[in-house]
């Protein structure tokens, strides 16, 4: 870093608002990695952007935090083998996958415009079954925003037959 480079210039706002609060999350948490003003390199542009971006990645952690809590279903113990964690359910509502790129064979995200449900990601199924959420014309809903009788195209009564990615472990 020069002396007239402040250590925030790669944080951007816009970026954050179009690819989420995961882009900067780990380094606004990080007790070793927090981005703190620096003097003599940051100014009050600075500092009033780094706010911002605090507050929006928090505000976006917290809305989905919110949602997992709100739309997770509660099982009576050992009637449900599988858990859907937080990035399960997040990468479900941003449209995401992640699955094994056929090139390199490592597993990465993939974006879509919808939801495939022939075969559908053997994440997404669990998603389904551990959360009141559904799949209505690709996209994916949460039940509690839909108006009432609204019936989806799955959904944890309705699964889809075919699954991919990792084992069988997806039957009760």
């Amino acid at each position: 870093m020069s002396k007239y480079q402040c250590g925030h210039d790669d944080y951007s706002l816009r970026r954050l608002k179009k690819y989420g609060y995961r882009l900067y999350f780990d380094e606004l948490v990080g007790p070793d990695s927090f981005p703190k003003m620096q003097n003599g390199y940051c100014n009050e542009a600075c500092k009033t952007k780094m706010k911002e971006i605090y507050k929006t990645s928090m505000e976006q952690f917290l809305t989905l935090t919110q949602r997992y809590f709100e739309d997770a279903r509660i099982f009576e113990y050992g009637k449900q083998t599988r858990d859907s964690g937080l990035t399960y359910y997040d990468n479900f509502f941003q449209l995401k996958e992640i699955r094994k790129d056929p090139v390199d064979g490592k597993n990465k995200i993939f974006y879509s415009d919808e939801i495939k449900v022939d075969p559908i990601d053997r994440e997404y199924k669990f998603v389904l079954i551990n959360f009141k959420v559904g799949i209505l014309n690709g996209k994916p809903v949460r039940l509690c925003d839909l108006p009432e009788g609204t019936k989806c195209d799955y959904d944890a009564d309705h699964l889809p037959e075919n699954c991919i990615g990792g084992d069988n472990e997806d039957s009760d």
